[in-house]
């Protein structure tokens, strides 16, 4: 079902991005990405900067955030994202993705804001991203579709 959304979506731009740092709250990330220990009965909370590129035909510049990551008991990951765009031109776009990561494989929906008048189009389209994590990398990418 989600290739045929894709197939007729237009794709707006690629995030490219690495992971830079990673808060942990008493369980460290790299126990939980390697499996070394189980994952608590309450879940687990990181915080994750990351920062890359965004390239398209429409938006092209830099994007740097954090994801508060929320992994559950039963290891399936929630994301909350909240990034800025800072566009090739110096614009600035508030990006919030929020979605779930299984097994590396990201779905995202995104929403954006801006009071830039070239990019405020951008604050009346719904985007979904897909994309893949690789933890042991720590890269990120990311296509964004729009309908």
């Amino acid at each position: 079902m989600t290739e045929t959304i894709i197939n007729k979506a237009a794709l707006l731009f690629e995030e490219d991005v690495q992971l830079t740092e990673v808060k942990d709250y008493g369980f460290s990330w790299d126990d939980f990405a390697s499996g070394k220990r189980p994952i608590p009965s309450e879940g687990l909370k990181f915080d994750i900067h990351f920062e890359g590129d965004v390239t398209g035909e429409i938006i092209e510049g830099k994007i740097k955030g954090v994801d508060y990551l929320t992994v559950r008991a039963d290891g399936r990951l929630f994301l909350d994202l909240h990034a800025a765009i800072t566009t090739h031109d110096g614009s600035t776009i508030y990006v919030k993705e929020t979605g779930i990561n299984d097994n590396g494989h990201l779905r995202l929906a995104m929403d954006f804001h801006t009071n830039a008048e070239k990019y405020s189009w951008i604050n009346y389209k719904h985007v979904w991203g897909v994309g893949t994590v690789d933890f042991a990398t720590g890269k990120v990418k990311i296509k964004g579709y729009q309908n």
